[in-house]
């Protein structure tokens, strides 16, 4: 049986119409799965094969009925199988930096071999799941409210099962594929590839039950969550497989059976931001729900457009953090399952960051400095009573400081981006480090100049920022980007000439210089 060890979960079988079918074939009996959105015919002569927990694509599997006498049944069993394939993006051709939205690179453990490509298309699929078949030409056939189809005939590859033939038939619409795949022996394929061919060309499409508008909507009727526009939005687009929880100011999107990750997460998201929203008030009230995107794997994070050098990333634009399961990935290179978290917690600033000062970044130094502050968080119990030495940064900057090469404090306070990421190491370790001297050094809680830096350049960003904004909607420029471009590097510049007014850098550098060299790392496990 070739197809029913490659299903996910062994959906019911949900044969609901005697023969003849509503729709008047007769030997067919109608199939209606709502989870899927999908209703089309089953010959009456097939019976429904189990699938395994871990496939990805094989929504439903069958199988021709097996006659009692064993010399009567067929050499090759004809089988047929429901491949549904999203249409994920693949990883850009040039991953980006790391960086605001890059997330903190991981520590240097080696390097991590390319992951294959994601199966995005009937054709990957074939590739990657079946790797005994190619396709075959394709033969044009319907279309149909948006959705597309073709046909193919299976090639044999090296290592095919001799005398198994195969067939294909695929509607394609802007979000997934949906394939019918059958195999028999190729004295039967003719005749088999008739009764495929109607199970395919009669197949309806409709919304899974699971995007149905009306249905999220009553979901969160009788709830007081904020946004609900965004979340039914966000369990609308959810990749097959993958599900949702919501907190109070998030909704996780998650693909493992990892629920005690999962709670983790959303119990820490919301702790974290409680400290943040101490720490950072934000210009005005923030009613926008912040997604997280948990991916199971580093192949999987990939394929949502995260950086092979990163394990997590905050996307602006789509206003979406996320991140992967690197803890058990990375636990034989590293030595510590915590680099989940470490990446959550750097994330999850720069998530509130964007928000709270009115979505603009502040400087590198400030914005990436406190997003590895925050990944030191110390949580028990669900809720946060301390914040510790990165574990990613501290031997960095030592090392950087005994030999004098740290970028000069009077430079790294106004570098912009593309000049900060010239040595992304250094400056993030820096940063960190420079954060960690302002937030946590006794001699800056004894010079209150000092222990204003943060606060003021925060303070004078939001101020400065919607000053900017205000000037840019009179003059009618509110949305010329490059317009908001200069405004927002001109507000950077207010916040860091109030932040640093008086403050004599060299003095400043040389007290956090000899703290740095005193600062532990953490213990390991």
């Amino acid at each position: 049986m070739l197809f029913a060890g490659l299903g996910r979960s062994a959906l019911a079988w949900a044969a609901l119409v005697a023969p003849p079918s509503p729709d008047g074939l007769v030997g067919f009996t109608t199939e209606k799965h709502a989870d899927l959105g999908l209703s089309f015919p089953v010959p009456l002569g097939y019976e429904p094969l189990p699938t395994q927990p871990d496939e990805a694509w094989i929504v439903l599997a069958y199988g021709e009925k097996l006659p009692d006498e064993r010399a009567r049944r067929k050499e090759i069993r004809p089988e047929l199988s429901i491949a549904w394939i999203d249409h994920v993006p693949d990883a850009p051709a040039i991953a980006p930096a790391p960086g605001e939205g890059a997330g903190p690179a991981p520590p240097a453990s080696g390097p991590l071999s390319a992951p294959p490509r994601p199966v995005n298309s009937l054709e990957r699929w074939i590739e990657r799941c079946q790797p005994s078949w190619q396709l075959g030409p394709a033969v044009e056939g319907k279309e149909r409210e948006g959705w597309r189809s073709r046909e193919h005939t299976l090639v044999p590859r090296r290592g095919a099962e001799p005398g198994r033939g195969g067939w294909v038939y695929a509607w394609s619409s802007a979000r997934r594929t949906i394939a019918v795949l059958g195999t028999c022996s190729f004295a039967d394929l003719k005749e088999q590839v008739k009764l495929w061919r109607t199970t395919a060309e009669r197949m309806q499409f409709g919304e899974p039950e699971g995007e149905k508008l009306e249905s999220l909507q009553k979901l969160y009727a009788g709830a007081s969550l904020i946004d609900p526009a965004r979340r039914i939005d966000v369990r609308r687009k959810l990749v097959r497989g993958w599900k949702a929880e919501d907190t109070e100011h998030f909704i996780v999107v998650y693909d493992t059976s990892d629920q005690p990750l999962v709670r983790k997460v959303c119990r820490d998201l919301e702790a974290l931001r409680g400290k943040l929203l101490e720490l950072f008030p934000p210009a005005r009230d923030v009613q926008a729900v912040s997604t997280v995107r948990l991916c199971r794997s580093r192949d999987e994070y990939l394929a949502f457009q995260g950086s092979p050098s990163t394990a997590g990333y905050w996307n602006a634009d789509t206003g979406e953090l996320v991140l992967y399961d690197a803890r058990r990935e990375r636990k034989e290179q590293v030595g510590d399952d915590s680099d989940t978290f470490i990446v959550l917690y750097h994330e999850a600033f720069h998530q509130f960051i964007h928000h709270s000062a009115g979505e603009l970044p502040p400087h590198p130094w400030f914005n990436e400095g406190h997003g590895d502050y925050f990944s030191g968080l110390v949580m028990r119990a669900g809720s946060v009573v301390g914040i510790g030495v990165n574990p990613w940064r501290v031997e960095a900057i030592k090392d950087a400081v005994a030999r004098r090469a740290t970028i000069p404090w009077k430079d790294i306070v106004r570098c912009e981006q593309k000049a900060f990421l010239q040595d992304p190491l250094l400056a993030y370790a820096q940063s960190w480090s420079m954060v960690y001297f302002l937030r946590t050094s006794p001699e800056v809680q004894r010079r209150p100049e000092w222990a204003r830096i943060l606060p003021v350049y925060f303070d004078t960003l939001k101020s400065a920022w919607a000053e900017e904004l205000a000037r840019l909607v009179a003059a009618g420029q509110g949305e010329d980007k490059l317009a908001r471009w200069q405004a927002g590097h001109a507000a950077r510049a207010r916040a860091a000439d109030a932040a640093f007014e008086g403050i004599d850098l060299e003095e400043i550098e040389k007290d956090w210089r000899e703290f740095v060299l005193h600062v532990e790392p953490p213990r390991k496990g």
